[in-house]
């Protein structure tokens, strides 16, 4: 029986963000071995020839996904009230 691994444990195996896995995955889906599979939706089961290529893949692309996963600054404005001092 083959060892298989989650997306998750893939992540935690190579040291990056499990979105990095899954992009990697989504981009392979074609040319990955008959080893690893999709199930329930997008839980993907990854087969250990692929390992490498997804890797690989990482690696190729880890300017692209560092992009991607950088949080976008929210441009906060705040008004001010003036008021005047003056008595009427």
């Amino acid at each position: 029986m083959t060892t298989r691994f989650s997306i998750s444990e893939l992540a935690e195996m190579l040291h990056v963000p499990v979105s990095y896995i899954r992009q990697a995955v989504d981009a392979l889906a074609n040319d990955l071995t008959g080893e690893s599979f999709v199930f329930q939706d997008r839980n993907w089961r990854i087969g250990p020839s692929d390992v490498k290529r997804i890797q690989e893949w990482i690696v190729e692309h880890q300017d692209e996904l560092a992009e991607a996963s950088r949080p976008r600054h929210r441009r906060v404005r705040s008004r001010r009230v003036a008021t005047s001092d003056q008595d009427d």
